[in-house]
């Protein structure tokens, strides 16, 4: 794999990180905004500051933790196998969406589709920074 390559596939993880944690905190406040008292805006902009100041650092920290060495497989895989298809990265943040789910909360159910949500946009934009461009160089 080439330095541009390797570049490239980083640029796609990070980024990928970046969306996964965009969607499980958009989750997150939409949960909080439909949890607040009905008449208390003053609610929904403290669950907005509270996720924008302390949450949202915390998810984007844990998804990139979590998702380093699966996704440094995933894209070692993808560059043996020259794979251009964006079924193959998508599935790939499907899975480990619902892996680390799996292993972090021992059940998957309603949390379950929320990681799920995440890794699916997350993979989505790995293959359109990098997977498809697999092979290239």
């Amino acid at each position: 794999m080439s330095r541009a390559a390797r570049l490239r596939a980083f640029d796609g993880w990070f980024y990928g990180c970046l969306t996964a944690t965009a969607v499980l905190d958009a989750m997150i406040f939409v949960v909080l905004a439909l949890l607040a008292p009905e008449g208390s805006p003053k609610k929904i902009v403290d669950a907005t500051f509270v996720t924008a100041t302390f949450v949202l650092p915390l998810t984007f920290f844990a998804t990139c933790i979590l998702t380093a060495v699966p996704a440094a497989i995933l894209i070692w895989f993808g560059e043996r196998l020259r794979t251009r298809a964006m079924a193959f990265y998508v599935g790939s943040g499907v899975v480990v969406g619902a892996l680390f789910c799996a292993l972090l909360f021992k059940d998957i159910g309603w949390l379950g589709a929320a990681f799920v949500l995440a890794g699916g946009p997350a993979g989505l934009v790995y293959w359109r920074l990098a997977g498809r461009y697999v092979g290239e160089d």
